[in-house]
């Protein structure tokens, strides 16, 4: 009986003090991507971005193609300032992708810094094979409710095999040598069966994905699972996943709901982005 007591205390002690932390990423579509058949106009993509965001209501958020600086500003101002926005904002060159948002009332920003994913140990670099430049942000956050200091990193890899592969071996590299708990989340043009995710999953992360038993899927009509795709990647869900919310191996958190947003807007019944928003529950342990 003691032994059973003992037990019953301890699950609801584990219940009643574990935090809650909401992890969103979101490859937005920049602002010149897309066509005007199957998306909206940014201006009107910029509500529905906004709309996103507060429905799902996040504590933390990995942003990917935002283009300017002044398209995050005017997104956190839709949302009430409510954020700590962390992007790279250089004396010659500011660079919004990725750039991560962070409760303000709720976390504490105790160090932030970026680096150029490429062969040039971390400075401006057009990838190992010639692109788009990309980047790593990185994060160290102490929350104020549980008193846990973390990383929240955000990064965007290249399309190229050639770069994205590398991208991950970097990722890991660097990453492997912080002794906080990690959460990772990004756009890394990697499906789950590619080469790089697998190196960084056999190495330092988990995949929230296989944490849970369903799949949430955040929609206001009718949908099929292979909405939750970006069909250039792939038409099958969940072989098309490149958006990923992975966890360091042995981190205090625990995954409650992975939710991926299907949601459609208008007339027309577009989506906001080619991509869709990944929201990852967990708690703190």
């Amino acid at each position: 009986m003691k032994t059973l007591l003992t037990f019953l205390t301890l699950l609801v002690s584990t219940s009643i003090f574990a935090t809650p932390l909401r992890v969103m990423t979101f490859n937005t579509m920049c602002d010149i991507c897309g066509d005007k058949d199957h998306f909206d106009k940014f201006k009107t993509r910029v509500d529905q971005i906004v709309d996103t965001v507060q429905r799902s209501n996040p504590d933390i958020i990995s942003f990917q193609e935002f283009r300017t600086k002044r398209q995050l500003f005017k997104i956190n101002k839709r949302l009430g300032n409510q954020y700590e926005v962390l992007y790279s904002d250089g004396l010659i060159l500011n660079y919004a992708d990725p750039a991560l948002f962070i409760r303000k009332d709720r976390f504490e920003v105790k160090k932030h810094y970026s680096f150029w994913l490429g062969p040039r140990s971390g400075r401006f670099s057009f990838g190992w094979r010639f692109g788009i430049p990309r980047k790593l942000r990185y994060a160290e956050l102490r929350d104020k409710v549980s008193g846990l200091d973390f990383a929240f990193v955000g990064s965007h890899f290249d399309n190229s095999t050639k770069n994205k592969n590398p991208s991950a071996v970097m990722v890991n590299q660097h990453l492997s040598q912080k002794v906080l708990p990690i959460i990772f989340a990004a756009d890394t043009n990697l499906r789950p069966d590619m080469e790089g995710l697998v190196f960084l999953k056999e190495n330092l992360f988990e995949d929230t994905y296989y944490k849970v038993d369903t799949i949430n899927y955040l929609a206001n009509t009718p949908y099929s699972i292979h909405d939750a795709c970006n069909i250039e990647k792939d038409t099958v869900f969940p072989d098309c996943r490149v958006d990923h919310v992975l966890l360091s191996k042995g981190s205090p958190f625990s995954v409650k709901m992975w939710s991926v947003d299907v949601h459609r807007y208008g007339d027309r019944k577009v989506f906001v982005s080619d991509h869709r928003a990944v929201i990852v529950d967990l708690e703190i342990d």
